[in-house]
């Protein structure tokens, strides 16, 4: 964990702000948010599955990771840098049993066949703002 948190991460987000930012491929995206307690600025690389207008990013190894429970029903603003472009998203985490979570899995496993979703996983609706985008950020 410390070696994806201290050095993986930060190449990949120095990638993601660079304009080799098509090494990163299409689905892996940075995930900008504000901490729940802390109020400090968090960028983190995800992987994004598409689901209409809106993504998907499932925390897998969930136990592990702290980063998801940032997240609550509620709607919260985030930023999605994707292929060069700053993208403004409304973030809400849904549970098992919430009313689309069995949607936003499927769209997962139908963009990554071949990664296992855990059971009960967290999962994230990134909701397009598609007024709010910035063209290149």
């Amino acid at each position: 964990m410390w070696l994806r948190n201290r050095v993986i991460n930060p190449v990949v987000r120095a990638l993601g702000h660079s304009r080799a930012h098509r090494l990163l491929g299409s689905h892996l995206v940075l995930l900008g948010y504000t901490g729940r307690r802390t109020g400090r600025a968090y960028e983190l690389p995800v992987m994004a599955a598409p689901a209409g207008a809106h993504l998907v990013v499932v925390a897998g190894q969930h136990e592990a990771k702290t980063w998801w429970r940032n997240f609550t029903t509620a709607p919260q603003d985030v930023t999605v840098r994707s292929r060069g472009r700053r993208l403004h998203r409304s973030a809400r985490r849904l549970a098992p049993g919430d009313s689309g979570y069995g949607d936003a899995v499927a769209s997962y496993r139908r963009a990554f066949p071949q990664l296992a979703v855990e059971p009960e996983v967290p999962v994230l609706l990134l909701v397009a703002d598609g007024d709010r985008d910035d063209e290149r950020a």
